[in-house]
């Protein structure tokens, strides 16, 4: 696993926290290094980190798990995206990748805390390639006690993407780290 960053030094330390053979290195060698790239970061920088890296992501599945959220005293709110959702955005300028949205509801502190033994949640995931859709499932199905669902075409992203923002006030007033499972699919 390759963890990037604008500043090479900085993912290898981060790298080195998390061990387990992970490496850092910058932004544009992660991506041209990778058949599959997680985009996490936050949303104020998402397009003009893509655009660095249209021709290192070209031909690759790009999962995009960005919630484009403000905050203010009242809590998280769901910000406009022109293009209707951080996903969409990102497959408008990544137009020879194939962009999947996922991984908007899961609890960063649950995927780092090495004592949590199974994470007990869905990940929706949207996309408009079936292929690139399918790997992402079988790639979330790899955390314990996570499962993907597939959750319609890219264009739905905008709703799960703003959702967060209503997980992380359910978090808050209840000191958890919930996430969502869909019933009924198997």
């Amino acid at each position: 696993m390759i963890i990037g960053s604008r500043d090479a030094s900085r993912a290898q330390g981060i790298a080195d926290d998390l061990g387990n053979g992970v490496v850092g290195r910058s932004n544009e060698d992660c991506a041209a290094q990778s058949d599959v790239v997680i985009v996490a970061v936050p949303w104020d920088g998402h397009a003009q980190l893509l655009q660095g890296l249209v021709e290192q992501l070209a031909g690759k599945v790009v999962v995009d798990c960005v919630n484009p959220l403000g905050f203010d005293k009242q809590g998280a709110f769901a910000l406009p995206v022109p293009e209707g959702s951080a996903a969409q955005q990102a497959a408008s300028i990544l137009v020879q990748s194939q962009v999947v949205g996922a991984f908007h509801h899961i609890s960063a502190v649950l995927l780092l805390d090495a004592d949590v033994a199974t994470i007990d949640t869905d990940v929706l995931v949207v996309g408009d390639d079936r292929a690139a859709t399918d790997l992402v499932q079988a790639l979330a199905a790899r955390i314990s006690g996570i499962r993907g669902v597939y959750a319609g075409r890219l264009r739905n992203c905008g709703q799960i993407e703003t959702f967060t923002a209503n997980l992380i006030s359910i978090n808050r007033r209840y000191k958890a780290h919930s996430g969502i499972r869909v019933t009924e699919v198997d």
